[in-house]
């Protein structure tokens, strides 16, 4: 921007900043004016454009342009502090502002805020002196009314507490697509809560079906953000929104553009807990899994038309038969038994839905919903635990959101323990996790203890190296004495001296040699020790990764418990007998006589004694 650009652009956002005209007019008069330089070849002013226009007059003009020649001369010594350069009044005298009041910008420049430094009225500044302050800083945008900051002068707005005089118009970002998905996402639904917290069953749900090149899902754009401005004038861009991509598994794929998601093959359709797409071919059986079919693996859905029955194992996408009697089921999505479970073992990673359960192990991480009983269970869900005309009874039953039923125990059979509002699931990753850490750091500090006695090791052999050098060294210098004593005597010894003086000289050759083959060991033994520390410390640099990414995950897991809050609440419509236990995040509490539609929920409310701790709270049923 050239400096008379920059000047018919003050023009304007001063306009703006007195009230004399909207922001609109002065953009439609930078348009008018660039067409009349491109046509012309003459600026034509700012002002006189907006005059044309029927928008200012010009007394409004000359009014501008003098609070514009007073920003301009102010010079550019004004500080944030407050401090203004000397200026003529109306009188004449020069006279030295004060500094009453200080401004200070926010870091993302959307706010100035200032405080008065000295008792109000303020009497030394006026509005326009305030603006001409906040101009020499650069300040142009979203400055207060004067109504308002008259009242900042005059004390009407308090003393020593920030104000804001400038606000800027913060970007909006773009709306988040939204997600449609063609085809029943949830087709086995636990059901429909009924105004009095109970389900109809009527709802079975049916399994979707699509053919290849079906549509699945569409992403649908939503609004368009808006570009802010700081205080400064400056626009500041919308904010890049996080772009929403369709994740698509075995049997889906994305379109070019990405926008929808169509299947590549028929079968039923499925939406994964954590958001992915897929379509699961169907395995029909007509009959029953047992010795006719024997085990069966099936990635995609499992139509039992019969009975799952006892020792058989099944592994898939999806499951739904009529009953299941003792079996191992380990399924990724939901699993339907229309008549019931007895005495199986089932991990179901998604919702579960019965007729009865009795005597099975359960961990799903949806929810699990029984028309009539659980007996002598043990389960655990993520989601919620619904029984719609039933009772639990001798039974062990976690539920991270809540716990609603009919009844609870018989007057019989042993009390039940229900634990709502915690993540079992993860609190037994996170304990999985910290005993792997725990032996991970036991083989560490022994492998650190071996690494220390190898390099003790390394010590003595070296030690014993360098005096076995010492005692090379030493027959060494026998060895050349011998040698040269045998040369020099030569003849003049008789031949017995001289076959001594030779057989001396051969013990120190045999025993040179020994030290050699000695020193050698030595050395060779070392660079295995100094392998094996070499192999060991890099072991221990492996497990100290493996002790950082599980501790990686374990602050995962943890923060995952802190966000992901459960519900710590168990309905009862019918009776529920005393003994029962109920376990919270926080408090616990056995029912100490039997109730009749009751509610417990835990909660830190004041007490009637105004005390405030967690416990779990009694009220009737609703």
């Amino acid at each position: 921007m050239t400096a008379e650009e920059a000047k018919r652009n003050h023009f304007g956002v001063i306009a703006v900043e007195m009230n004399m005209v909207d922001q609109s007019n002065v953009d439609r008069a930078v348009v008018v004016q660039a067409r009349i330089f491109e046509k012309a070849n003459v600026n034509m002013p700012i002002g006189e454009i907006l005059i044309e226009m029927g928008v200012l007059t010009p007394d409004q003009r000359d009014e501008i342009l003098q609070m514009q020649k007073e920003i301009d001369g102010a010079g550019d010594g004004a500080e944030a502090t407050g401090k203004t350069p000397k200026k003529k009044r109306p009188d004449g005298a020069p006279q030295k502002m004060p500094a009453p009041l200080e401004i200070r910008i926010a870091k993302d420049k959307l706010t100035a805020t200032v405080y008065l430094k000295i008792a109000p009225p303020i009497t030394t500044l006026e509005v326009k002196d305030v603006k001409i302050m906040l101009h020499n800083m650069g300040i142009l945008h979203g400055i207060a009314d004067e109504k308002e900051v008259e009242a900042l002068l005059a004390g009407e707005l308090g003393v020593n507490e920030e104000w804001a005089i400038a606000s800027g118009t913060p970007p909006v970002p773009d709306a988040p697509p939204q997600i449609e998905y063609h085809f029943d996402t949830d087709p086995m639904k636990i059901g429909t809560l009924t105004e009095d917290g109970l389900m109809d069953w009527k709802n079975r749900g049916q399994l979707p079906q699509v053919k290849e090149g079906a549509l699945l899902a569409e992403k649908i754009p939503g609004p368009k953000g808006k570009e802010g401005m700081d205080i400064y004038g400056k626009q500041i861009p919308v904010p890049k929104a996080r772009e929403y991509r369709f994740r698509c598994g075995k049997g889906a794929r994305r379109s070019e553009d990405g926008m929808q998601v169509h299947a590549s093959l028929s079968g039923m359709p499925k939406l994964s807990p954590s958001g992915e797409l897929a379509v699961m071919p169907t395995l029909h059986i007509q009959g029953d899994i047992s010795l006719e079919t024997g085990h069966v693996e099936f990635d995609g859905h499992i139509e039992v038309e019969g009975t799952i029955e006892k020792d058989y194992r099944v592994k898939g996408g999806s499951l739904r038969a009529k009953e299941i009697q003792e079996a191992e089921i380990d399924i990724d999505g939901d699993v339907f038994a229309e008549n019931g479970i007895f005495g199986a073992t089932i991990r179901c990673n998604g919702n579960l839905k019965a007729g009865h359960i009795k005597s099975t192990d359960i961990i799903a991480t949806g929810d699990i919903a029984v028309e009539r009983e659980i007996i002598e269970s043990f389960i655990e869900a993520n989601g919620r635990c619904l029984i719609n005309d039933g009772t639990i009874i001798a039974s062990t039953i976690s539920a991270k959101m809540g716990i609603i039923t009919m009844d609870i125990g018989t007057e019989a059979a042993r009390p039940s323990e229900l634990t709502v509002g915690i993540d079992r699931q993860l609190e037994r990753e996170a304990d999985a996790i910290k005993a792997e850490i725990q032996g991970l750091k036991t083989e560490q500090e022994k492998l650190t203890e071996r690494v220390d006695g190898l390099n003790d090791h390394s010590d003595e052999i070296n030690t014993h190296l360098g005096e076995v050098a010492q005692e090379q060294d030493r027959y060494m210098v026998q060895r050349r004495r011998l040698q040269k004593k045998i040369k020099d005597v030569g003849l003049k010894q008789g031949k017995e001296t001289l076959q001594k003086l030779k057989n001396t000289l051969q013990e120190l050759k045999s025993k040179q040699s020994a030290l050699d083959t000695e020193v050698a060991r030595l050395m060779e033994e070392d660079d295995t020790v100094k392998l094996e520390i070499a192999d060991t410390e890099k072991t221990v640099a492996e497990i100290l990764a493996d002790i950082g990414e599980l501790n990686e995950r374990l602050d995962k897991i943890n923060e995952a418990q802190k966000t992901s809050t459960g519900l710590a609440i168990v309905k009862i419509a019918g009776t529920v007998f005393s003994g029962t236990k109920v376990t919270g995040p926080h408090a616990k509490t056995v029912l100490q006589e039997d109730f009749k539609r009751l509610s417990i929920a835990e909660t830190d409310n004041p007490d009637q004694d105004g005390a405030r701790r967690w416990r779990f709270e009694l009220a009737p049923f609703r």
